[in-house]
């Protein structure tokens, strides 16, 4: 299986790599994403809030998105450019094509989002240069860098596969993805106001108590279970011959 991930990753970065490539303006928008997030956002924020686990949360959540951009593509991309017939019928593993398809598409958001934080630590040390390197230093800050994109950005991917599996085209998966996210977020937020009393109180006491470190963890094991949720999902629908059909 291993041989057949790497052959999968491989391919799924290539084409995602001359996606990016291809035309007028998608070979320039991972450096203008960059830019903004690598640069123009660290001037504004000064060090303080940039080499913190707070700061760190934009790049975090911009790789989500950056993932989102692409795992649409994942298997409808395939049914579109008429492609998948022939992906299913090589002798890759079913788990060797789902897990390099997320594999590559996470490892992309997680490269940009990387790219983002170390532009931005050469940005801040640069405007603000008093003979000494400027740098992360707290736990939080370390474990957020090290967990939070990938697990993040496994989360949407796998989402992401569910929804590509069965759309007709990757602009359907686009758009379904965005319109879930967008109920996710606002009950998220609507439905935290709703719950009883005593279980804000716990939350809000969770914050305020918790170290930052512990709190990332936390964060951290949650998003893994969600994960491995939305995998163990992934697996149970990748039919093959029900996606030849479709």
């Amino acid at each position: 299986m291993t041989a057949d991930f790497v052959t999968v990753l491989w391919k799924e970065w290539k084409e995602i790599a001359m996606e990016r490539s291809a035309g007028s303006t998608g070979s320039y928008r991972p450096l203008i994403l960059i830019a903004v997030f690598g640069i123009l956002f660290p001037l504004r924020m000064g060090p303080e809030r940039f080499f913190s686990a707070a700061g760190l949360l934009a790049p975090t959540f911009f790789s989500a998105i950056v993932i989102t951009a692409v795992i649409a593509d994942s298997f409808a991309g395939e049914r579109e450019r008429h492609t998948l017939e022939t992906l299913l019928a090589s002798r890759l593993s079913d788990r060797s094509i789902l897990f390099g398809k997320i594999a590559a598409c996470v490892a992309y958001g997680w490269l940009i989002s990387i790219s983002c934080i170390v532009a931005g630590a050469i940005t801040v040390n640069v405007t603000n240069w008093h003979g000494q390197i400027l740098m992360f230093h707290d736990a939080a800050s370390w474990l957020l860098f090290l967990f939070g994109p990938p697990l993040l950005g496994g989360a949407i991917a796998a989402a992401g596969v569910l929804v590509s599996l069965h759309a007709t085209t990757v602009r359907q998966a686009q758009q379904t993805l965005s319109i879930g996210f967008a109920v996710v977020f606002i009950g998220t937020i609507f439905g935290s106001s709703m719950l009883p009393k005593d279980w804000q109180a716990w939350f809000v006491r969770i914050l305020v108590t918790w170290s930052q470190a512990d709190l990332v963890l936390a964060a951290a094991g949650v998003l893994l279970v969600i994960d491995l949720a939305l995998l163990a999902a992934g697996m149970a629908r990748f039919q093959r011959a029900r996606l030849v059909l479709d």
